[in-house]
């Protein structure tokens, strides 16, 4: 800490410039201990270094009856709250996938209280926590994907505490506008995260469990209505010049899931699925893989698809399925190569590519696959997860929400998938995530174009049970 202090000026000229920073810092940020490590370059100047703007509200006052700390300690505690927050909120942390911008966030949250004309007011703080964080943003160089969740929760971080105060949780419309203005779930969860942290450094007391409650009343409305417009509302007019037979008949959330580039290069690759009626493409993300296909529905699509990577020894860690209009589905795969396979053998791309291929259109028995999968390592009774099952029919008003939570292992999703589509379901919508060793995968499912009677309902639930319990 000395050390860094005496550099401190030479420390100030380096970061005077703009640099690709964002890569390095958001490592930091991401790390189990990444509280103390902003507090640690907050106490020795490292953090005004970088970003001399949050130097303004260095020991600033608020005064009013709540606010028990100044403005840079209120920062520090919330981001503090959010890494150490209990029960289901610190699930929620594990859920959130960008760790580190979600801290970026919170570090920049208050920072416009700084200018004087602005902290008497709540639309010119925001709006000048806006121009400080998009300045730090460039400055350091982030990506703009990065850059617009950060601007949305620095906008947006007092909207859920303002709806708990002046909404009735209990009216549809308010839960609806909430979820209209939030989007996606991904964007709740992080802002969800974002007021329990802020609220909750206000002072020690203000977080009572029945705010608590309310917040997360809240929360657990607004994500019922994203996930029932899934299958709800679906794409009538797409507006593109070029795609709209792609775009067309889509749910809604999938143009709140992707952006223009990525619309863009999902036409293109429908084009290219004209020619042998399935196209696929594998890309490396920040820290993981994704594999996107097109093709014609058929049954057992997505099972066999999640089996082909199962077999490769991939873990999934997201998966999405959509369908439009014409036919066409849109599987979307992130997955996780533990062994670098991928990176070290380019020539595996190929294969894993061409293999897929030859899945989808039925030329490769994707049980020969999976023979030679991994096999899962045993647990330790202490962290093994119990089996759920929910089917919920009022979540939809044409589908069945079955809700699974499992302990994961290679090779799930495809027995889940499975064993819906031999019970003579057909997956319309699928939410896949990962936490650790526990699965939590939501399906909307329908037979016959219909919602499941209860005696399907009971069928299926068995063959899920079995599909959850690895031979």
């Amino acid at each position: 800490m000395n050390q860094l202090e005496s550099r401190l000026s030479r420390l100030r000229e380096y970061f005077d410039e703009n640099r690709s920073l964002w890569p390095a810092l958001n490592q930091i940020l991401s790390q189990t201990h990444a509280p103390l490590a902003v507090r640690s370059m907050h106490e020795t100047g490292v953090l005004f270094a970088l970003f001399p703007g949050l130097e303004q509200i260095e020991c600033l006052v608020v005064r009013d009856f709540f606010h028990r700390y100044t403005v840079d300690e209120h920062t520090l505690v919330a981001i503090q709250n959010a890494w150490s927050a209990p029960s289901s909120y610190g699930e929620l942390l594990r859920e959130v996938p960008q760790k580190g911008v979600l801290l970026f966030a919170l570090l920049f949250h208050d920072s416009g209280k700084a200018h004087s004309e602005a902290a008497a007011g709540y639309a010119g703080h925001v709006e000048a926590s806006l121009q400080a964080g998009d300045a730090a943003m460039r400055r350091i160089r982030m990506p703009a994907p990065e850059r617009d969740t950060v601007s949305f929760l620095i906008r947006n971080h007092m909207e859920l505490s303002s709806a708990m105060r002046s909404r009735d949780l209990a009216d549809p419309k308010a839960i609806h506008d909430v979820a209209q203005a939030v989007g996606t779930e991904d964007r709740l969860k992080a802002l969800t995260l974002v007021t329990y942290a802020d609220i909750s450094a206000v002072n020690p007391s203000v977080m009572t469990p029945w705010r608590s409650s309310q917040l997360w009343r809240l929360y657990m409305a607004v994500y019922r209505e994203l996930t029932r417009e899934l299958s709800e509302e679906r794409i009538a007019d797409a507006a593109f010049e070029s795609g709209a037979e792609l775009v067309e008949g889509l749910p809604v959330r999938y143009l709140r899931t992707h952006s223009q580039e990525e619309i863009a290069e999902h036409v293109a690759l429908a084009v290219k699925s004209e020619a042998r009626g399935v196209a696929v493409d594998i890309h490396s993300l920040e820290s993981a893989w994704q594999l996107t296909a097109i093709t014609g529905d058929r049954p057992g699509l997505f099972a066999r698809m999640a089996g082909t990577l199962a077999g490769f020894g991939m873990n999934i860690l997201r998966a999405e399925a959509f369908s439009n209009r014409r036919g066409q589905v849109l599987d979307t795969f992130v997955f996780a190569d533990p062994t670098r396979t991928l990176e070290l053998n380019p020539s595996e791309l190929d294969r894993l590519r061409t293999t897929a291929e030859r899945v989808i259109l039925g030329k490769l028995d994707v049980r020969d696959l999976l023979k030679n999968r991994p096999k899962p390592k045993p647990l330790s009774r202490k962290v093994r997860v119990r089996t759920a099952i929910r089917f919920d029919d009022e979540a939809s008003t044409t589908a069945t929400l079955i809700e699974i939570v499992a302990e994961d292992r290679p090779g799930l999703l495809y027995d889940l998938a499975s064993a819906i589509s031999s019970s003579g379901g057909n997956i319309e919508v699928v939410l896949i995530d990962t936490q650790a060793n526990r699965a939590i995968d939501v399906f909307y499912v329908t037979v016959g174009g219909r919602k499941l009677t209860v005696d399907e309902q009971s069928a299926m639930g068995e063959e899920l049970r079995k599909a959850c319990t690895p031979a």
